[in-house]
């Protein structure tokens, strides 16, 4: 069965919000998360972020999503 995942580039994601001006709070309350865990671990990688997460993130930095998150196909 075919697992799809989204890989998160890390370095791009916490560079382009730095360079916006956004804390991880901000990024927690755009998202709507109730804890800034939730974006945390987005950004560094331990967790997969849904696909609206991604959106969502993606619009607030105004980048295309495909700037930080990218789609690997797993068996």
């Amino acid at each position: 069965m075919l697992k799809e995942v989204l890989i998160v580039d890390t370095d791009k994601l916490r560079k382009a919000r730095k360079l916006k001006g956004f804390s991880i709070r901000d990024m927690t309350s755009f998202l709507g998360a109730k804890s800034p865990a939730t974006y945390y671990n987005i950004e560094t990688g331990k967790a997969e972020p849904k696909i609206g997460q991604a959106l969502k993130i993606s619009k607030l930095l105004k980048e295309p999503v495909t700037i930080f998150f990218k789609l690997k196909v797993q068996q």
